[in-house]
């Protein structure tokens, strides 16, 4: 929290004079330049594109007086991960002609755009709207993507919960209609020369500290990892009140090498809402997080370091200040091992299911017609079909007719689709962020990297004799945490260009913190290192422990 002696940082000064969230980007598009400037590059942020430039050319350009390269990465908004056959017809096409070719599936189940050039934003921000499609608050100091468990939209046992990310959505997205205007008409509306715009009360003129992350769980089980969430609901029935949701706030995985009071903080229970409610309670914690949170240093603007800076209780008792009434005691919080969703399954209507794996979530061809991307395209031309990114990185093709397996079968081994059953213990679970060359943030790689570090520790737990047990192995590039390592059994973490911080002992129900193991190792020391742990976990380890419980019980230091 900010003690008022410091100046704001520059990016509150930007979104002061932005006009909501316009600045000069209109102007800075039409340019014939392939980059924006300082400050529209910021605004950016808000309409869900990045300024980046291949990192894997920067040196030689440099070297032979070239410019950067510059590229743009657009994420789009997909609350809750849900997609028809025909979006995700649009997602293939705008991959195939504005971007790099893949279509890469994030942990907050939105869809991002890697390698896009400028002078195509606004032709495939077009694109999007005519799908009901968006970037729009995909990032930026906003609400961002709700994350859902995709078991809430396939289990009618939940229905009260299915539309509850897209109502989020369409509740806490700004008020501007800045994104409409500069990237879907191109024209700026005279409205914004008058002043009449009025953005919602909960943002102001300045928006929020930095990102808000909301997560709605299951009931019965954490694949959203909901503690590490600005806020997690999780569906619960209270004794007296019937349905509604338990209340977590607090969470966040990010830290910074540079500044040792940066730290990841698990949720904590803050109260149980009704469904009426809910609303209003979101809204209290953001009113809270806009008037409270640091505008001064942006690597502790997070909502996370206001509940610490100022103390849980305080922190609550200024939430209920701008809620207006008392909040409830929260029912116990109760979390079970996280499903990945993978293979298939029957649905309560006897429509089917099935969750296909993505290697570190980057849907592509292996060859070209042949490989997930060409399937997926497939399936969706062939069938009304419902497309579910999972938090995991993956895919569920949902929706299916009972007599319509067999050619869903057809089709994915055609394309050479791996069955689960075919998938080692530690690829099963394995995330990463797509880090290098594209992510500026970067300090080493993780996406192109993890192949072969899943096939190094899956011959590790091989040799050791612990075959199709499952290891959860997450790895990021830098200390922000896009791939949740700071809660994985294992968790790669990116130190400098040639080195990694290992992170062990977190788990399977995304209820507990890692701990820094070793530091600074090589990539290719890392299962020599994990391997007498392995082999203590095969010895004295309990019947179905997971490694992460074990590695607390024994061998936490």
């Amino acid at each position: 929290m900010s003690d008022g002696s410091n100046a704001l940082a520059a990016e509150e000064g930007i979104k002061l004079s932005s006009k909501n969230l316009r600045g000069s980007l209109l102007e800075d598009l039409g340019s014939s330049e392939p980059n924006l400037s300082g400050h529209s590059e910021h605004l950016l942020k808000f309409h869900g594109i990045y300024a980046q430039d291949n990192r894997d050319v920067r040196r030689e350009r440099a070297q032979a007086g070239e410019p950067l390269e510059h590229i743009f990465m657009i994420r789009v908004a997909i609350p809750g991960g849900r997609l028809s056959s025909r979006q995700w017809l649009c997602l293939d096409d705008i991959a195939e002609e504005l971007a790099d070719g893949s279509i890469r599936l994030t942990t907050r189940q939105a869809v991002q755009f890697h390698g896009v050039l400028k002078f195509s934003l606004q032709s495939l921000s077009a694109r999007l709207h005519s799908h009901a499609l968006t970037s729009f608050a995909a990032c930026g100091d906003v609400v961002r993507n709700t994350v859902m468990c995709s078991s809430l939209v396939s289990d009618d046992a939940h229905t009260h919960v299915t539309e509850l990310a897209d109502h989020i959505a369409r509740t806490f997205k700004p008020a501007t209609q800045a994104h409409w205007e500069i990237f879907v008409n191109g024209e700026r509306a005279a409205s914004i020369e008058t002043g009449d715009e009025i953005e919602h009360s909960f943002y102001g003129d300045t928006y929020l500290p930095r990102k808000f992350k909301i997560a709605i769980a299951h009931p019965d089980e954490n694949c959203v990892d909901v503690l590490a969430q600005d806020m997690g609901l999780i569906p619960s029935v209270h004794p007296e009140l019937g349905a509604g949701y338990n209340v977590v706030i607090g969470g966040g995985l990010g830290r910074s090498y540079a500044q040792p009071d940066t730290f990841a903080r698990l949720a904590t229970p803050l109260t149980f809402v009704t469904p009426v409610e809910l609303d209003d309670v979101i809204r209290a914690v953001l009113i809270t997080y806009r008037d409270l949170g640091d505008r001064t240093n942006r690597r502790r603007a997070r909502m996370k370091y206001l509940a610490v800076d100022m103390g849980i209780e305080r922190f609550y008792a200024e939430i209920e200040q701008r809620y207006g009434r008392a909040l409830r005691a929260p029912l116990p919080v109760v979390l079970t091992q996280a499903d990945d969703h993978l293979g298939w399954r029957t649905l309560n209507d006897a429509t089917l299911e099935v969750g296909l794996r993505v290697g570190a979530g980057r849907v592509r061809d292996d060859t070209k017609g042949r490989g997930l991307r060409s399937a997926l395209r497939e399936l969706a031309s062939a069938r009304a079909l419902r497309f579910l990114i999972t938090p995991q990185q993956d895919i569920v093709v949902s929706a299916i007719a009972p007599e319509d397996r067999s050619f869903v079968v057809e089709v994915l081994a055609r394309h050479g689709v791996r069955d689960v059953a075919d998938l080692g213990g530690v690829e099963r679970s394995a995330l990463a962020c797509p880090a290098l060359p594209t992510c500026g943030q970067a300090l080493a790689e993780a996406e192109r990297r993890l192949p072969s570090l899943v096939s190094d520790l899956q011959s590790t737990m091989d040799h050791t004799g612990l075959g199709q047990r499952r290891l959860q192995l997450r790895m990021t590039g830098c200390p922000n945490g896009c791939a949740r390592p700071a809660v994985a059994e294992v968790g790669v973490v990116g130190r400098t260009k040639n080195s990694y911080d290992l992170y062990l002992g977190g788990g399977l129900r995304g209820d507990r913190l890692a701990t820094l193991h070793h530091e600074k190792l090589k990539i290719d020391e890392i299962p020599a290192v994990l391997e007498p742990l392995l082999v203590r976990w095969r010895e004295e380890g309990l019947v179905d422990e997971s490694f992460g419980d074990f590695y607390v019980r024994v061998l936490l230091p």
